[in-house]
């Protein structure tokens, strides 16, 4: 299982900068995994921005890596059926059959650890579109984890250097 004081610290230094990404940059194929999500689901991108609540200029400059985006907008779309985990890590999520009772505990769980990362927090909080996101987040880990996709004992730190550090809070 994940190591759930990692992953806490982590999602705590996420939630606590005020861009999404920081001076490491966008992660190296963001854009295009963007557009191909995008794609994928069947959307102009003057709809997508809509959906991500912005406007199709921001969207362009999301796809073209010249801007970047806020948890605001990744939650949305996230909500719209874009695998954020592909989208942010370029590891596409596998599909398979979890039981419903596997899946109430990974949901549980997954919003126990929302939870933690707010009440580790000073202040003790969280925008709603940031426990949105790490839901979101968290959720699709313990998917995959339960799936066998990546390995029992996944370190958050995998993802970590993969970026999920350099969210920010939207």
């Amino acid at each position: 299982m994940l190591r759930n004081s990692r992953f806490v610290n982590t999602m705590i230094n996420m939630s606590t900068q005020t861009s999404t990404f920081d001076a490491q940059g966008i992660p190296s194929g963001f854009g295009q995994r963007l557009k191909e999500e995008r794609k994928r689901l069947k959307f102009s991108q003057e709809s997508f921005a809509t959906i991500g609540g912005v406007k199709r200029l921001a969207q362009l400059q999301y796809e073209s890596e010249a801007s970047t985006p806020t948890v605001r907008y990744l939650s949305a779309i996230g909500a719209a059926g874009v695998d954020l985990s592909y989208l942010l890590f370029g590891m596409k999520t596998q599909s398979g059959t979890i039981s419903p009772e596997k899946q109430e505990q990974i949901e549980s769980r997954a919003f126990e650890w929302v939870e933690e990362c707010a009440n580790a927090r000073q202040d003790g909080k969280l925008s709603a579109e940031m426990r949105r996101f790490l839901y979101q987040m968290i959720k699709g880990v313990l998917i995959q984890i339960e799936l066998g996709k990546y390995p029992a004992n996944f370190d958050i730190d995998l993802l970590k250097t993969q970026q999920i550090a350099s969210l920010g809070k939207g």
